[in-house]
Protein backbone atom coordinates (compact mmCIF):
# COMPACT_ATOMS: atom_id res chain seq x y z
CA UNK A 1 0.00 0.00 0.00
CA UNK A 2 1.44 3.42 -1.04
CA UNK A 3 1.34 6.09 1.25
CA UNK A 4 1.84 9.57 1.71
CA UNK A 5 1.67 11.58 4.57
CA UNK A 6 2.54 14.93 6.23
CA UNK A 7 5.51 13.95 7.92
CA UNK A 8 5.76 17.83 10.10
CA UNK A 9 2.57 17.55 11.13
CA UNK A 10 2.47 13.12 11.54
CA UNK A 11 5.85 13.18 13.23
CA UNK A 12 4.14 14.48 16.86
CA UNK A 13 0.48 13.24 16.69
CA UNK A 14 -0.44 11.62 19.80
CA UNK A 15 -2.46 8.39 18.09
CA UNK A 16 -1.77 5.42 16.53
CA UNK A 17 -0.72 7.01 12.88
CA UNK A 18 1.77 8.98 14.55
CA UNK A 19 3.49 6.17 16.81
CA UNK A 20 3.13 4.35 13.41
CA UNK A 21 5.42 6.73 12.01
CA UNK A 22 7.86 6.79 14.73
CA UNK A 23 7.91 2.99 14.91
CA UNK A 24 9.33 3.05 11.55
CA UNK A 25 11.32 6.39 11.17
CA UNK A 26 13.15 5.45 14.53
CA UNK A 27 14.37 1.83 13.07
CA UNK A 28 15.15 3.41 9.59
CA UNK A 29 16.77 7.28 9.99
CA UNK A 30 18.59 6.73 13.30
CA UNK A 31 18.54 2.85 13.11
CA UNK A 32 16.89 1.67 15.92
CA UNK A 33 15.92 -1.86 16.94
CA UNK A 34 12.66 -2.69 16.40
CA UNK A 35 11.98 -3.17 20.15
CA UNK A 36 14.34 0.00 21.02
CA UNK A 37 12.13 1.81 18.43
CA UNK A 38 8.21 0.55 19.81
CA UNK A 39 9.54 1.66 23.14
CA UNK A 40 10.24 5.15 21.82
CA UNK A 41 7.31 5.13 19.61
CA UNK A 42 5.04 7.12 22.04
CA UNK A 43 7.65 10.16 22.38
CA UNK A 44 5.80 13.58 20.95
CA UNK A 45 8.58 15.61 22.22
CA UNK A 46 11.28 14.02 20.46
CA UNK A 47 11.97 16.66 18.44
CA UNK A 48 13.86 15.22 15.74
CA UNK A 49 12.98 15.41 11.53
CA UNK A 50 11.47 11.77 10.67
CA UNK A 51 11.09 12.83 7.39
CA UNK A 52 12.40 9.55 4.61
CA UNK A 53 10.94 7.23 2.19
CA UNK A 54 10.06 4.24 4.26
CA UNK A 55 9.30 0.10 3.24
CA UNK A 56 7.79 -1.61 6.29
CA UNK A 57 5.18 -4.06 7.33
CA UNK A 58 1.82 -3.15 8.80
CA UNK A 59 2.93 -3.82 12.37
CA UNK A 60 5.73 -1.67 11.55
CA UNK A 61 8.87 -3.46 10.88
CA UNK A 62 11.35 -1.71 8.75
CA UNK A 63 12.46 -3.25 5.76
CA UNK A 64 13.73 -0.28 4.05
CA UNK A 65 14.56 3.25 4.20
CA UNK A 66 15.77 6.25 2.00
CA UNK A 67 16.00 9.77 1.80
CA UNK A 68 16.69 10.89 -1.85
CA UNK A 69 15.06 12.47 -4.64
CA UNK A 70 16.80 9.95 -7.02
CA UNK A 71 14.57 7.32 -8.58
CA UNK A 72 16.78 4.73 -9.32
CA UNK A 73 18.24 5.17 -5.47
CA UNK A 74 14.36 4.66 -4.22
CA UNK A 75 13.83 1.82 -6.53
CA UNK A 76 17.05 0.11 -5.51
CA UNK A 77 15.70 0.96 -1.53
CA UNK A 78 12.05 -0.95 -3.02
CA UNK A 79 14.28 -4.10 -4.44
CA UNK A 80 15.81 -4.84 -1.49
CA UNK A 81 12.84 -4.46 0.78
CA UNK A 82 11.21 -6.90 -1.31
CA UNK A 83 14.32 -9.71 -0.94
CA UNK A 84 13.91 -8.88 3.21
CA UNK A 85 10.01 -8.92 3.36
CA UNK A 86 10.88 -13.43 3.00
CA UNK A 87 12.62 -12.59 6.18
CA UNK A 88 10.48 -10.53 8.05
CA UNK A 89 9.83 -11.21 11.64
CA UNK A 90 6.52 -9.48 11.59
CA UNK A 91 3.17 -9.78 10.07
CA UNK A 92 3.58 -13.84 9.04
CA UNK A 93 -0.42 -13.77 8.31
CA UNK A 94 -2.45 -11.57 6.51
CA UNK A 95 -5.24 -9.60 8.77
CA UNK A 96 -7.36 -6.67 7.96
CA UNK A 97 -6.38 -3.04 9.17
CA UNK A 98 -9.33 -1.91 11.29
CA UNK A 99 -10.18 1.79 12.22
CA UNK A 100 -8.08 4.02 14.13
CA UNK A 101 -9.28 4.09 17.92
CA UNK A 102 -8.20 7.39 18.55
CA UNK A 103 -6.95 10.62 17.28
CA UNK A 104 -5.01 13.11 18.17
CA UNK A 105 -7.75 15.96 18.61
CA UNK A 106 -5.40 18.72 18.39
CA UNK A 107 -4.21 17.71 14.56
CA UNK A 108 -7.99 16.94 13.12
CA UNK A 109 -8.68 19.17 10.67
CA UNK A 110 -12.40 18.82 9.65
CA UNK A 111 -12.38 19.07 5.70
CA UNK A 112 -15.11 22.60 4.72
CA UNK A 113 -17.72 19.95 3.20
CA UNK A 114 -19.65 23.26 2.05
CA UNK A 115 -16.92 25.57 1.88
CA UNK A 116 -14.14 26.63 -0.81
CA UNK A 117 -11.08 24.81 -1.47
CA UNK A 118 -8.21 26.15 -3.81
CA UNK A 119 -4.99 24.29 -4.81
CA UNK A 120 -1.86 26.46 -4.68
CA UNK A 121 1.05 26.09 -6.57
CA UNK A 122 4.34 27.93 -6.34
CA UNK A 123 7.05 28.21 -8.40
CA UNK A 124 10.37 30.52 -9.02
CA UNK A 125 10.30 32.20 -12.40
CA UNK A 126 12.66 33.14 -15.13
CA UNK A 127 15.47 34.75 -14.51
CA UNK A 128 17.69 37.12 -16.53
CA UNK A 129 20.60 36.12 -14.85
CA UNK A 130 20.78 32.49 -13.25
CA UNK A 131 23.74 31.22 -11.31
CA UNK A 132 22.10 27.94 -9.92
CA UNK A 133 23.49 25.03 -10.67
CA UNK A 134 21.38 22.70 -12.67
CA UNK A 135 19.60 20.69 -10.83
CA UNK A 136 16.43 20.13 -9.26
CA UNK A 137 16.48 23.62 -7.65
CA UNK A 138 16.03 25.14 -11.20
CA UNK A 139 12.92 23.14 -11.63
CA UNK A 140 11.64 23.15 -7.95
CA UNK A 141 7.76 23.50 -7.29
CA UNK A 142 5.35 22.92 -4.82
CA UNK A 143 1.89 22.57 -3.65
CA UNK A 144 -0.65 23.44 -0.91
CA UNK A 145 -4.50 23.81 -0.11
CA UNK A 146 -6.43 26.56 1.11
CA UNK A 147 -9.40 26.53 2.86
CA UNK A 148 -12.17 28.34 3.56
CA UNK A 149 -15.79 27.34 5.43
CA UNK A 150 -18.67 28.02 4.15
CA UNK A 151 -20.30 30.95 6.41
CA UNK A 152 -16.14 32.24 5.07
CA UNK A 153 -17.40 31.87 1.47
CA UNK A 154 -20.29 33.53 1.61
CA UNK A 155 -19.07 36.10 3.06
CA UNK A 156 -16.69 37.25 0.08
CA UNK A 157 -19.58 38.25 -2.29
CA UNK A 158 -22.12 40.81 -1.49
CA UNK A 159 -25.94 39.81 -1.57
CA UNK A 160 -26.18 42.50 -3.55
CA UNK A 161 -23.22 43.06 -5.69
CA UNK A 162 -24.16 45.26 -8.95
CA UNK A 163 -22.04 45.58 -11.94
CA UNK A 164 -19.05 48.07 -11.60
CA UNK A 165 -19.28 47.82 -7.61
CA UNK A 166 -15.55 48.00 -5.92
CA UNK A 167 -15.07 46.81 -2.98
CA UNK A 168 -12.51 45.06 -0.31
CA UNK A 169 -11.75 41.69 0.05
CA UNK A 170 -13.08 40.56 3.24
CA UNK A 171 -9.93 40.81 5.84
CA UNK A 172 -9.96 37.39 7.29
CA UNK A 173 -9.53 36.35 3.42
CA UNK A 174 -7.04 38.97 2.84
CA UNK A 175 -5.29 37.77 5.92
CA UNK A 176 -5.20 34.36 5.26
CA UNK A 177 -4.43 33.96 1.63
CA UNK A 178 -1.66 36.54 2.59
CA UNK A 179 -0.15 35.44 6.31
CA UNK A 180 -0.38 31.56 5.35
CA UNK A 181 -0.56 31.07 1.32
CA UNK A 182 1.92 33.73 0.23
CA UNK A 183 4.97 31.96 0.98
CA UNK A 184 8.26 30.93 -0.24
CA UNK A 185 7.57 27.27 -0.02
CA UNK A 186 9.33 26.32 -3.26
CA UNK A 187 12.07 24.03 -2.32
CA UNK A 188 10.49 23.56 1.19
CA UNK A 189 8.67 24.55 4.30
CA UNK A 190 8.50 27.68 5.65
CA UNK A 191 6.52 29.30 8.48
CA UNK A 192 3.54 31.77 8.10
CA UNK A 193 4.24 35.52 7.98
CA UNK A 194 3.36 36.92 11.02
CA UNK A 195 1.44 39.87 11.36
CA UNK A 196 3.98 42.43 11.81
CA UNK A 197 5.57 41.42 8.41
CA UNK A 198 2.46 43.07 6.17
CA UNK A 199 4.18 46.13 5.52
CA UNK A 200 1.61 46.85 2.38
CA UNK A 201 -1.07 44.52 1.65
CA UNK A 202 -4.40 45.20 -0.35
CA UNK A 203 -6.93 42.93 -2.20
CA UNK A 204 -9.78 44.25 -4.03
CA UNK A 205 -12.59 42.91 -5.99
CA UNK A 206 -14.61 45.00 -9.12
CA UNK A 207 -17.54 43.08 -9.68
CA UNK A 208 -17.84 42.72 -14.05
CA UNK A 209 -21.15 41.13 -14.50
CA UNK A 210 -24.02 40.23 -12.42
CA UNK A 211 -27.08 38.00 -12.87
CA UNK A 212 -29.82 36.39 -10.94
CA UNK A 213 -28.10 33.42 -11.63
CA UNK A 214 -23.72 34.32 -11.01
CA UNK A 215 -21.56 37.33 -10.23
CA UNK A 216 -18.08 37.26 -11.94
CA UNK A 217 -15.21 39.68 -10.18
CA UNK A 218 -12.13 40.55 -10.67
CA UNK A 219 -9.14 40.85 -8.22
CA UNK A 220 -6.32 43.01 -8.02
CA UNK A 221 -3.60 43.90 -5.26
CA UNK A 222 -0.49 44.10 -3.98
CA UNK A 223 1.25 42.59 -1.01
CA UNK A 224 4.72 43.44 0.12
CA UNK A 225 6.02 41.49 3.22
CA UNK A 226 9.04 41.76 5.18
CA UNK A 227 10.33 40.24 7.89
CA UNK A 228 13.90 40.39 10.04
CA UNK A 229 15.11 37.27 12.39
CA UNK A 230 18.16 34.49 12.67
CA UNK A 231 17.41 31.75 10.50
CA UNK A 232 20.22 29.00 11.37
CA UNK A 233 20.67 27.22 7.75
CA UNK A 234 23.07 23.89 8.25
CA UNK A 235 25.53 23.34 5.49
CA UNK A 236 24.26 20.76 2.76
CA UNK A 237 26.14 17.69 3.92
CA UNK A 238 25.40 14.29 5.35
CA UNK A 239 26.32 15.72 8.84
CA UNK A 240 23.86 18.33 8.54
CA UNK A 241 23.17 17.94 12.18
CA UNK A 242 25.34 17.28 13.80
CA UNK A 243 25.46 19.32 17.37
CA UNK A 244 28.20 21.86 17.60
CA UNK A 245 28.01 22.50 13.81
CA UNK A 246 27.98 26.03 12.11
CA UNK A 247 25.19 27.38 10.66
CA UNK A 248 24.81 29.83 7.89
CA UNK A 249 22.68 32.31 9.51
CA UNK A 250 19.32 34.41 7.20
CA UNK A 251 18.91 37.37 8.84
CA UNK A 252 15.57 38.19 6.54
CA UNK A 253 12.94 37.06 4.04
CA UNK A 254 10.39 39.47 1.83
CA UNK A 255 7.95 39.08 -0.95
CA UNK A 256 6.83 42.04 -2.90
CA UNK A 257 4.58 40.60 -5.08
CA UNK A 258 1.66 42.19 -7.44
CA UNK A 259 -1.72 39.98 -7.47
CA UNK A 260 -4.23 39.72 -10.07
CA UNK A 261 -7.56 36.76 -10.36
CA UNK A 262 -10.68 35.86 -11.92
CA UNK A 263 -13.94 35.39 -9.70
CA UNK A 264 -17.23 33.52 -10.80
CA UNK A 265 -20.11 33.03 -7.66
CA UNK A 266 -22.89 30.78 -8.24
CA UNK A 267 -25.76 32.03 -6.85
CA UNK A 268 -27.95 29.26 -7.81
CA UNK A 269 -25.34 27.04 -6.33
CA UNK A 270 -23.94 28.86 -3.90
CA UNK A 271 -20.25 28.10 -4.62
CA UNK A 272 -17.22 29.50 -6.67
CA UNK A 273 -17.14 28.06 -10.21
CA UNK A 274 -14.09 29.69 -10.94
CA UNK A 275 -11.23 31.15 -8.34
CA UNK A 276 -8.30 31.70 -10.32
CA UNK A 277 -5.92 33.89 -8.52
CA UNK A 278 -1.80 35.08 -9.27
CA UNK A 279 0.75 36.62 -7.34
CA UNK A 280 3.72 37.30 -8.88
CA UNK A 281 6.76 39.40 -7.83
CA UNK A 282 10.31 39.37 -6.33
CA UNK A 283 11.18 37.13 -2.84
CA UNK A 284 14.18 37.01 -1.53
CA UNK A 285 16.14 35.61 2.04
CA UNK A 286 14.97 32.54 3.29
CA UNK A 287 14.20 30.54 6.58
CA UNK A 288 15.50 27.42 8.57
CA UNK A 289 13.98 24.87 6.09
CA UNK A 290 12.99 25.90 2.58
CA UNK A 291 16.48 25.44 1.25
CA UNK A 292 17.37 28.68 0.05
CA UNK A 293 21.03 28.91 1.86
CA UNK A 294 22.78 29.92 -1.46
CA UNK A 295 19.90 31.63 -2.81
CA UNK A 296 18.90 34.73 -0.99
CA UNK A 297 19.40 37.01 -3.52
CA UNK A 298 16.28 39.12 -5.10
CA UNK A 299 14.95 36.09 -7.81
CA UNK A 300 11.29 36.49 -9.32
CA UNK A 301 8.73 33.72 -8.36
CA UNK A 302 5.20 33.57 -8.94
CA UNK A 303 2.20 31.65 -6.90
CA UNK A 304 -1.19 30.14 -8.70
CA UNK A 305 -4.30 29.77 -6.71
CA UNK A 306 -7.06 28.20 -8.87
CA UNK A 307 -10.47 25.49 -7.52
CA UNK A 308 -9.30 22.17 -5.99
CA UNK A 309 -10.39 19.23 -7.15
CA UNK A 310 -12.41 16.28 -5.43
CA UNK A 311 -10.27 13.69 -4.98
CA UNK A 312 -9.05 12.02 -2.44
CA UNK A 313 -5.33 14.04 -2.73
CA UNK A 314 -7.72 17.14 -2.82
CA UNK A 315 -9.37 16.72 0.81
CA UNK A 316 -5.54 17.62 2.13
CA UNK A 317 -5.32 19.78 5.01
CA UNK A 318 -3.39 22.99 4.88
CA UNK A 319 0.46 22.72 5.36
CA UNK A 320 -0.01 24.81 8.44
CA UNK A 321 -1.95 21.97 10.13
CA UNK A 322 1.46 20.33 11.18
CA UNK A 323 1.72 22.37 14.53
CA UNK A 324 -0.31 21.76 17.46
CA UNK A 325 -3.85 23.87 18.14
CA UNK A 326 -3.21 25.38 14.33
CA UNK A 327 -6.89 24.94 13.17
CA UNK A 328 -7.87 27.70 15.88
CA UNK A 329 -5.03 30.12 14.53
CA UNK A 330 -5.76 29.48 10.94
CA UNK A 331 -9.27 30.22 11.06
CA UNK A 332 -9.14 32.88 13.64
CA UNK A 333 -8.07 35.48 11.14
Amino acid sequence: MPVAVDNTRLQSQDDEEGQFLRLVSWQGRYQYSYSDAHAQKKDTEHGKNHQGLYVATTAGELLGSRATRNPDQLLQMLRQALVKWDERKTQLEAFEIGELKRRDPEFIWTYPEDGLVLHLGCQDLARQVDSRPPDWQRDAHNQDYVWFLGAEMQAIVPADAAVGDVFFMPEFVTQRLIRYHMLDCVRGETPPWPASALRDVELKLRVTAATADRVKMSVSGHALLHEEGDWCVHPPSSSAYRIGEMCCLIRERGFDATLLGYLCFDRRAQAFSRFDLVAVGTRWGGTVFNVRREDVAPAPMGIAITLAGRTARDRTAPHISHTRKSWQRYFAL
